[in-house]
Parts: C-alpha cells; structure tokens; sequence
C-alpha cells in the first residue's frame, strides 16, 4: 500500500500539481492556488518527510522521493499527463520524476530549481549539519514576523524585500518547518545532485521561472539550465526573491500561465521514451 501523499486539490481541468521547496509545505502556494484552480485541478503536495507527507526512508534519495509521488498522486486519482511545478527542491524532485517517468508529465516547469550548481562535498555537509538548528532558531523568533523589520531579518535570504511579506504567511513559513522531517538529508541531497545531464536528456516542454532578486539559488545558475536545455522558455521576475509565489502572486500566475500555453506540447515523443 501506497502512504498516503498529503495534498490540496481545487479547481476542474488538466491537472497542474504543484511541489514545494525544503522546509515548508504546501501551504506556500496558497496565494496562487485559487487564480490557476480557474482553469487548472491544482494539486499542491506535501514533499515526503514534509508537512503531512511521511518520508521515504532515513535518506532523501531524490528518485526514491519522486517516485513516491508518483505512485502517491496515482492512488489519489490524478490522471495522467499533467503540468508539473517544481520550486527549489521540489524542481529537483520534479526534474527527476518528469526523468523517470516522462508519460506522466506534459510539460515541467521549474521554479528557481535548486540541483544546477553543485556544492563541495565538506560545504554540502556543512549546510545540512547546520539546518535543524537554524529553522529551530527562526521558530524561536516567529513572532517577529509581526513586525516588518522583523521579517526582513528572519527571510534576508528568501525573498527581495521581506517587509513586503504577509506576516500570516511569513509565520506560516517558519513554523512549517516544525514538521519538516527530512531537511538536513534534503539539504544534503540537493546541494551535491548536479541535474544538468537528468534536465539535457529530458524531452518534454520546459519553462523557467526566475526572480532577478534571488539570493538563495541565485539567478546566475540560469545559464547552466539553459546550457542543458537551450530550449526552455524562461519568465524572469524583475525585483523579486526566491520565493514568487508569495512575493508577487499576481505576476507569478500571469508568468505560469504564459508558460503553460506558450511551450508545445510533445506528449508523442515522452510516450517514446518511458
């Protein structure tokens, strides 16, 4: 038996699913959810080892992961093909399961994906050793997300300018990170995969979705995604962080939307490949 994979569904339509980034769940994409549920079933996931999602197994083995979902959105009724929307980590996880299972995914789309840069080992460990403690920390200090001044000290590193954040959502943010199970081996994962050549041999329609502002996956390591897939077709956000969907929501739809109907469709040639 399947574990159960925990989502939100909302909206008629092809399915659009929807899969977050490390240390939070997928309450982030609340602010979205109801403009694209207008023409799309939107289907926002918790990560395995995220939120209301059990993990895998003791590791973050991204494949693993991706097929979890997989299965996971199978036993839940969401047909197959279906746009799918990775953010951070979960562009990894998405990257890796649109690899796997090319028959599933009629177009990918990646949303400031981590898994392009990969760091030195002793830099990767390092990161991950540190994880737990700094979101515990962040816990401590939620109510300063009451304040402006507050959230631009606690998201310096998320987002362009914090202070424009929605406290409720900032809050949101810190203290999904309560349930996260699986960040430190996450973090572990993400930061040494190098999913260039997984994102060159890939043939389904891909779209990027960037924000100039980023400081956590700098837009910088645009160039290698575009390296792997000269093809792809990309929607920058001027002044906005790493986090679109709640820094501006409206021109994050706008920017989805035109990628869901502006890259071609290739379901003929992802059936020849699984």
């Amino acid at each position: 038996m399947v574990p159960k994979l925990a989502m939100d569904q909302s909206g008629r339509g092809s399915p659009l699913v929807l899969i977050h980034g490390i240390a939070t769940d997928r309450r982030i994409w609340e602010l979205v959810a109801r403009d694209l549920s207008r023409s799309h079933r939107v289907v926002a996931i918790d990560v395995p080892g995220f939120g209301g999602s059990a993990p895998v197994d003791d590791d973050f083995d991204l494949r693993r992961v991706a097929d979890r979902v997989a299965r996971g959105l199978a036993a839940q009724g969401v047909g197959a093909p279906f746009d799918l929307v990775g953010h951070s980590l979960g562009g990894g996880i998405a990257a890796v399961l649109a690899d796997a299972r090319p028959r599933l995914v009629r177009r990918l789309v990646l949303v400031a994906p981590a898994g392009l840069r990969p760091f030195p080992p002793a830099i990767s460990a390092l990161l991950a050793a540190g994880a737990d403690a700094v979101l515990a920390a962040r816990r401590g200090a939620v109510n300063l997300t009451d304040t402006w001044w507050g959230r631009r000290l606690l998201f310096s590193m998320t987002a362009a300018d914090a202070a424009d954040l929605p406290p409720t959502l900032a809050r949101q943010m810190i203290e999904a990170s309560a349930t996260a199970q699986r960040t430190a081996p996450a973090l572990a994962t993400i930061t040494s995969t190098d999913l260039r050549p997984l994102l060159a041999r890939t043939r389904m329609p891909l779209g990027v979705i960037w924000g100039d502002a980023d400081r956590t996956v700098p837009i910088r390591a645009l160039d290698d995604l575009i390296a792997a897939r000269p093809d792809a077709v990309v929607e920058r956000l001027a002044g906005t962080g790493h986090v679109p969907m709640i820094e501006c929501p409206e021109r994050f739809v706008e920017a989805l939307t035109r990628l869901i109907q502006d890259v071609t469709t290739c379901d003929a040639v992802a059936r020849t490949l699984d």
